[in-house]
């Protein structure tokens, strides 16, 4: 049986993942001589061991070796960019842009803040499905930048939950007189609007922003 992983790091693992975020900084990459030679240790049989455990629970990769002058290299998982404090901003899963469908609720990515749009502190992405947001630029394959705890204003684009089994869509909010009602319109004019119960309706967040992949 193998051993289990762990979420928790060592002051040493620590120390070792620090070292590691140094030489990528620094060169662009980290490999075990270099991570040796920056630790101070006295050869990479003292570094190996350790370096397993780190990969075992999930905050490193090793890549290389095996071959006679290959190099190893370790790269930080996204996990360990995380206990680093490095400032990512988290892919929740995807938003249809379309018919009511259930949403994906799970992490499936981050993206590093060199390559986002400004945001605060609890935001979170949605990857777009369908095409009926595109007459506001929103296409499918979007990254759309959701804010959970901001006040939807009466027309912004916001990504709802709708009934007790929480199908989602991204669309215009529009509230109805009294706000009894809400209408969710598309600004593609091939789907209709959908009209339901104020009281059926849960605001997973408002949109922010987005980010296209090239």
């Amino acid at each position: 049986m193998g051993k289990r992983r762990t979420s928790s790091l060592t002051p040493a693992h620590l120390r070792i993942l620090q070292a590691i975020s140094r030489s990528i900084e620094n060169d662009g990459h980290a490999s075990i001589s270099e991570l040796v030679a920056d630790l101070k240790l006295a050869g990479d049989t003292s570094l190996s061991p350790t370096l397993k455990i780190i990969e075992r629970n999930g905050f490193i990769k090793i890549l290389g070796g095996g071959k006679r002058g290959r190099r190893r290299l370790v790269i930080l998982t996204e996990r360990g960019k995380a206990s680093l404090g490095f400032r990512t901003l988290r892919v929740l899963g995807s938003i249809p842009a379309g018919p009511l469908a259930e949403t994906l609720d799970q992490c499936e990515a981050v993206i590093e803040d060199r390559d986002l749009l400004p945001y605060k502190p609890g935001d979170f992405l949605l990857v777009v499905q369908g095409d009926s947001m595109i007459g506001d630029g929103i296409l499918p394959g979007d990254k759309v930048l959701l804010r959970p705890d901001a006040q939807v204003r009466n027309g912004e684009i916001a990504a709802v939950h709708v009934g007790d089994d929480y199908l989602a869509t991204l669309k215009h909010v529009h509230f109805g007189p009294g706000r009894g009602k809400v209408t969710l319109k598309a600004s593609n004019s091939i789907y209709k609007d959908i009209v339901v119960s104020a009281k059926e309706v849960k605001v997973a967040g408002v949109y922010k922003g987005l980010i296209r992949s090239s």
